[in-house]
């Protein structure tokens, strides 16, 4: 069973916009160790919401792990979590400013 660690996805996407920065291959399992959320705005603070879909199921209210959660100008947060995803699972992301940017940081196992 290999394992690579890897960087998993980056993304600054459009506000107000889900996007799906890293869905787990359907030959692995995943662990998220990290997800950066950086305000690349000098002067204007944001929100961001970062989920959780099973088997890439419809986004419901209970697949967030962060919901609005402001973050200030020009600055980052690192979200160590531990995340296990299985094989099709997906990350998603979201901002209420365009320039919010998300790296996903973890392990790919083979099953």
């Amino acid at each position: 069973m290999a394992t690579r660690y890897r960087v998993l996805g980056q993304k600054e996407p459009a506000a107000n916009t889900d996007w799906d920065i890293y869905t787990v291959n359907g030959t692995k399992d995943a662990v998220i160790s990290c997800i950066t959320v950086a305000n690349l705005d000098a002067n204007n603070s944001a929100t961001y919401r970062v989920s959780v879909r099973p088997d890439g199921a419809t986004l419901t209210d209970d697949m967030y792990i962060a919901y609005n959660v402001q973050i200030d100008p020009a600055s980052s947060v690192a979200l160590n979590l531990g995340l296990t995803l299985n094989q099709n699972d997906v990350l998603t992301v979201r901002s209420s400013s365009g320039m919010v940017s998300f790296g996903v940081f973890g392990t790919e196992i083979d099953v």
